[in-house]
């Protein structure tokens, strides 16, 4: 979503208007910082950390990637060509207990990343991992397997996290998000941004990139590199599984589909850079090799079910988009207001999530098997119109699902007719702290309202003018909170009665060490899409 202009593309918006987990962690979270440093100091092949994700009931991915300090750009790190790695996989935190372990090769054709598959674990309970290569050592992570499907299951607590410019602040927010110990981690995009802050704009930077914005293989890889050395990053990654899809910034600012954000790129190029991005992301995310599709595509859209409770169903809002609504000539551009004469904002025939996609997440909602149904993304599903300077009519920000109401349409007849048990939408992008109650048509105050969705702000980047967007919310009356002040993540509680959503905060993105506290505290009862505030 953010760019270097981030401010004055969102004062566009308004411009002219004045288990709890039933495992443990033990000890693992809080000894994090002191066994990263000890290994910085040691120089370990490990400076990146290690993580785990995409879990079923008989094991997870376990990752890492090796390198050397200092991280340089453009340089290679000091590493042969092609390393064999340990693994190990204990039921107890101190490795004690070793139920798995194996070698694995990494090299530097996949810029010395590596992944293994877990099975034959047993299923709903934790277990730790380590690697070893060239004399040393990683740090401990921890995964969680899932319940069986079916299984009964008293509660699901994840967090929910989105947003990561490296320059805008420091990762507090992932530390107090590993110190939560949720069951999983929801990451929703925007875990790197492929530019640099523009300090003219904004001079209070905390840390840099080091280069120039990125755009090839090496560019995005270097990206992922610098932001892993960081500590509360690491901490959140170790402390247990992820369930992770992407957002713009993993590639460039509100592209859309095959379209770049600049018309001036070709498809075919932007294709290209498009394709390099995505194995970055790959590369350096604990997913599955199944992630790999057909072709150029990157099949991230996944379901989990965590036993009775939840199933968890993990969109891709990027990959297969209609390009930007009212864009001029035949590549898009990036997000904009548009008016509401704008035809392309309601065609039916334009889609945010792509026909297939689309499909399969509509299936999904006919699954009566679950307590729970979630559906995690990366853009905002809430409506967010201002009124134009002559009042005669509305604007739209066209990146979210406002720019594409036909599909939201689809999306939000498909929860009225089909009835998914309990449907709880989970959003990103907006930097922002947004709770709302989503209708089946968006400012009809008589339409049903059919989910309730929680946005989180963002870890570090820069959030919209407070003052503008609280000026338009009284166009918007199904949003029910806002805060676009503080950085921050989602801490939901599932149980067998109710969700409990908390908006935490952070007090200081340039504090390496800033308390945290909660916003606003939601609960939705099962069976009712409304919100109480409590």
């Amino acid at each position: 979503m953010s760019k270097a202009s981030f401010f004055s593309r969102r004062q566009a918006l308004v411009g002219g208007m004045s288990s709890a987990a039933s495992v443990a962690f033990g000890k693992q979270a809080s000894a994090f910082r002191r066994s990263f440093y000890s290994f910085q100091k040691d120089q370990t092949v490990f400076p990146f950390g290690v993580a785990s994700g995409d879990p079923d009931t008989e094991g997870f991915v376990i990752w890492t990637r090796l390198g050397t300090l200092p991280l340089l750009p453009d340089q290679p790190p000091a590493l042969p060509d092609i390393v064999d790695v340990h693994w190990q996989v204990s039921t107890d935190s101190q490795m004690q207990r070793i139920v798995q372990s194996g070698i694995i090769q990494t090299s530097a054709v996949s810029g010395y990343t590596l992944r293994v598959v877990l099975q034959g674990l047993q299923a709903y309970r934790p277990y730790w991992y380590r690697f070893t290569a060239l004399g040393a050592q990683s740090i401990v992570g921890r995964g969680l397997t899932l319940p069986h499907q079916g299984a009964a299951v008293s509660s699901l607590k994840v967090a929910v996290a989105s947003c990561a410019h490296w320059e805008a602040g420091y990762y507090s927010a992932y530390q107090h998000i590993a110190d939560d110990r949720p069951d999983l981690i929801l990451f929703l995009g925007d875990y790197i941004y492929e530019h640099n802050i523009n300090t003219a704009h904004y001079p209070g930077i905390v840390r840099s990139y080091q280069t120039s914005t990125a755009s090839t293989l090496d560019g995005y890889r270097w990206r992922y590199a610098l932001q892993k050395t960081d500590p509360s990053l690491q901490a959140a990654h170790a402390a247990t599984s992820w369930l992770p899809i992407w957002d713009d910034h993993e590639v460039e600012d509100d592209y859309s589909g095959v379209w770049s954000s600049h018309p001036e790129e070709q498809v075919r190029n932007f294709v290209l850079r498009q394709r390099a991005a995505y194995q970055a992301w790959y590369e350096n995310m604990p997913v599955r090799p199944s992630v790999l599709g057909y072709g150029r595509e990157y099949k991230i859209y996944r379901r989990f079910y965590f036993g009775d409770l939840a199933v968890l169903n993990m969109l891709d809002g990027r990959q297969y988009r209609a390009r930007q609504p009212c864009a001029p000539g035949t590549v898009g551009r990036d997000g904009h207001m548009e008016r509401d004469t704008c035809r392309d904002l309601a065609d039916p025939n334009r889609t945010f999530l792509g026909q297939m996609q689309e499909q399969w997440l509509f299936e999904a909602l006919k699954d009566r098997s679950v307590l729970w149904t979630v559906i995690a993304q990366d853009l905002m599903v809430a409506s967010l119109r201002a009124p134009t300077p002559e009042h005669n009519g509305y604007r739209y920000w066209t990146d979210t699902w406002d720019g594409f109401q036909g599909a939201r349409n689809r999306l939000t007849d498909a929860l009225a007719y089909l009835s998914p048990p309990s449907p709880v939408i989970f959003s990103g992008d907006y930097h922002s702290h947004f709770v709302s109650e989503i209708r089946r048509r968006a400012h009809n105050v008589k339409s049903q309202i059919v989910a309730p969705e929680f946005l989180g702000s963002s870890i570090t980047s820069f959030g919209p003018p407070y003052k503008n967007i609280v000026s338009v919310l009284p166009e918007n009356p199904d949003i029910k909170f806002f805060d676009s002040r503080k950085r921050g993540y989602i801490l939901s509680e599932f149980n067998r009665k109710y969700v409990k959503t908390v908006m935490r905060s952070i007090v200081d993105a340039t504090n390496q060490n800033s308390p945290c506290s909660n916003s606003a505290t939601f609960i939705v009862e099962r069976g009712s899409p409304r919100l109480v505030q409590v």
